[in-house]
């Protein structure tokens, strides 16, 4: 996803399009962009909480114990961390993934101060610290200039930290970035598997980003490896629904365990620089559509047939309840052949019960057919030339 035209405007409107909820924590200045995200339409799909603890007794009663300076980049990440928990705490649904923000600043003022003037700021995300630090010519600039700038440059750094674009290519060149940190836990997917964040999205550049704006559509799969029937399905997708269809990989499976961290990054790599992939820790389609609601399916016939299995579900009631949970959550199904013992299978071929009516449509054969597994790459991987 892309910030797009329309300055300032044109970006909070893409940070407002994600699904993925914040809130900020700002002392010492930069306190516009408060009003720039809750003016516009969307602010309070985005904005959890907002708190300005202005004086050294707000700020300390906010962290829990007063910093050792106030306007720092330890300080900037202590307070991102305090607003990802309140993140946390005031979600509507555990499905919606959460960011955290803080900033400090210390801008041009009518009393002598020590030091440059700057600002630190800081995201959080349960896994990613990015913290960014701007200094600014006192000589050159006043403080509604410092002011206008620090707004900017927070409204960025948020915009970054929920997957519209990296903040570099945001802030502007009102401000000089002399300083940038990002700290990774071990295992950043972690938050994942354990339901701190539900899904995230890995970006054609390289990011990943919690949550983000929900796809029209998904080709979900393993992956292992991606090949030309899943580009397929994604270009048959996009056809039919618009920008952006992404890829979605679950790291947890039914009947295995957990995929490792370092596999899940290996099997994400095949799509650096070609779409974006969601990463969940949901392997059926109800769950994945809770996470996403109405975001469609572009899928194989194999695996429409397991959608409506009842095996699959425990037995046929089970089945029809989840088949009207997938229609209540806006879910469709557009559905490609699939070779299956030197038989083509296509959706027409399949029993669909009465439940299934309208969530299904069949891709043309003529439009889309390409004979090839992952099964058999692998396979033929292993046996060689």
């Amino acid at each position: 996803m892309s910030a797009g035209g329309g300055g300032l405007d044109g970006l909070v409107h893409c940070i407002h399009a994600s699904r993925t909820a914040a809130a900020l924590a700002l002392t010492g200045g930069g306190t516009g962009a408060i009003p720039l995200l809750l003016r516009r339409p969307g602010g309070s799909r985005t904005v959890l909480d907002v708190a300005v603890p202005y004086g050294p007794k707000a700020v300390a009663g906010y962290l829990g114990e007063t910093p050792a300076r106030a306007c720092s980049a330890e300080t900037a990440q202590r307070l991102a961390r305090r607003a990802f928990q309140r993140a946390l705490e005031l979600r509507s649904e555990a499905s919606i993934p959460v960011v955290g923000l803080g900033a400090t600043a210390a801008l041009a003022t009518d009393r002598v101060r020590r030091g440059e003037n700057r600002l630190h700021a800081a995201t959080f995300d349960g896994a990613r610290t990015l913290a960014l630090e701007w200094r600014f010519e006192a000589t050159r600039t006043n403080r509604q200039v410092q002011e206008t700038a620090a707004e900017r440059a927070i409204v960025s750094l948020l915009a970054d930290a929920v997957g519209v674009a990296p903040w570099r290519v945001l802030a502007g060149s009102d401000l000089a970035c002399v300083g940038r940190t990002i700290e990774v836990e071990d295992d950043e997917l972690a938050c994942v598997r354990d339901g701190l964040q539900n899904w995230v999205t890995a970006y054609p550049d390289g990011r990943r980003r919690p949550g983000g704006q929900i796809p029209t559509a998904l080709v979900p799969g393993s992956f292992n490896p991606g090949h030309e029937a899943h580009q397929a399905l994604w270009e048959a997708a996009r056809r039919r629904f618009g920008d952006p269809v992404a890829y979605e990989l679950s790291i947890t499976n039914v009947d295995k365990p957990p995929l490792p961290t370092g596999e899940v990054l290996r099997r994400a790599a095949q799509f650096r620089g070609r779409a974006g992939l969601v990463l969940t820790a949901a392997p059926t389609f109800v769950e994945k559509s809770r996470l996403l609601p109405g975001a469609a399916f572009a899928v194989g016939a194999d695996t429409a047939r397991r959608v409506v299995e009842p095996m699959y579900y425990g037995g046929v009631e089970a089945m029809r309840a989840a088949l009207q949970e997938l229609r209540c959550l806006g879910a469709r199904f557009v559905v490609a052949g699939r070779l299956e013992d030197g038989r083509f299978l296509q959706l027409r071929d399949l029993a669909l019960p009465p439940e299934a009516e309208g969530l299904f449509e069949a891709i043309p054969a003529d439009e889309l057919r390409v004979d090839v597994s992952s099964t058999e790459l692998r396979t033929k991987r292993a046996i060689g030339p």
